[in-house]
């Protein structure tokens, strides 16, 4: 895989993203909606305000299960009204991506569309996945759609005392042009509501498939929540292990795999593919 040509950006608004989710000191209490508490503040000199909606998620979910539902494209579909397409237009690393995503807007207001760098970065406690606005080549403006400038978007998960879920999401967005300012208000008000959504999917849906432990190379992958489908392609020699929800498949998963390797079902909730030699692509059904 190529190297990230904008690595130093997307660790900054990483770092930002830390910095702002690791307290509440400093933000705006709105109020409590849906179940989520609702901040917003200020930065000196940018009149955009960073909103922020906090959430728990009561029962047994890791950090990483959370996560995937917060990164994955097919799950923002369903969690994200303002969402309405995406492409990776390229992978840097299995957490680090160069992306094209536009989000809905009611007519007369253009389309806004965005390029921009991702990162993931996890542990057992706590996990963070950020998003900010880049510039390049790869992907151009495109005629008729506005371009937003994304500052600074992204999630903190995080394991409470209790062993329940913490969600944050906060999102600092600047969608340019000339817009309404009642639509403004109501995407501000809007968007922080995403962590309500998120905590509603992995209740009612569960998780896609997780790749939890790999030892060949990744290259890339997918997901579509309508059909429940998951595709990996992998290169390079060892195997791979996935997680499988059991609210994702109540019926039962079935694999295909393209390549050199062989799927194992080690029960309803695992998945592992050994023997992966070369390209293999890897999918994973409904029954």
């Amino acid at each position: 895989m190529a190297s990230n040509p904008h690595s130093e950006k997307a660790h900054q608004a990483l770092s930002e993203l830390k910095q702002l989710s690791s307290t509440t000191e400093g933000w705006n209490f709105v109020q409590e909606k849906e179940g989520v508490k609702l901040y917003n503040k200020t930065v000196d000199g940018n009149p955009i305000p960073i909103v922020r909606g906090d959430i728990v998620l009561e029962g047994d979910y890791t950090v990483q299960q959370a996560l995937t539902v917060c990164t994955l494209p097919g799950c923002r579909k369903i969690w994200d009204d303002k969402f309405d397409a995406s492409e990776v237009k390229a992978w840097y690393s299995r957490y680090e991506t160069l992306f094209w995503t536009k989000l809905k807007t009611p007519w007369p207001i253009s389309p806004r569309d965005i390029a921009g760098t991702s990162l993931r970065e996890f542990s057992e406690e706590e996990g963070y996945i950020v998003m900010t606005s880049v510039t390049d080549p790869a992907v151009p403006v495109i005629s008729g759609n506005v371009r937003a400038n994304l500052m600074v978007s992204g999630w903190k998960v995080a394991k409470t005392s209790t062993g329940a879920i913490s969600l944050i999401y906060i999102t600092q967005i600047d969608l340019a042009g000339s817009i309404p300012a009642s639509f403004l208000k109501t995407v501000q008000q809007q968007v922080p509501l995403c962590a309500r959504k998120v905590a509603d999917y992995i209740k009612d849906h569960g998780y896609p498939p997780l790749l939890v432990s790999l030892s060949a190379q990744f290259k890339q992958e997918s997901f579509d929540h309508a059909k429940g489908s998951y595709e990996v392609q992998l290169e390079g020699e060892g195997e791979a292990r996935w997680s499988i929800s059991g609210k994702m498949y109540p019926g039962g998963f079935r694999a295909e795999l393209v390549g050199t390797g062989t799927c194992e079902a080690v029960s309803v909730h695992e998945l592992v593919v050994k023997g992966i030699s070369g390209p293999v692509t890897v999918k994973i059904l409904k029954k």
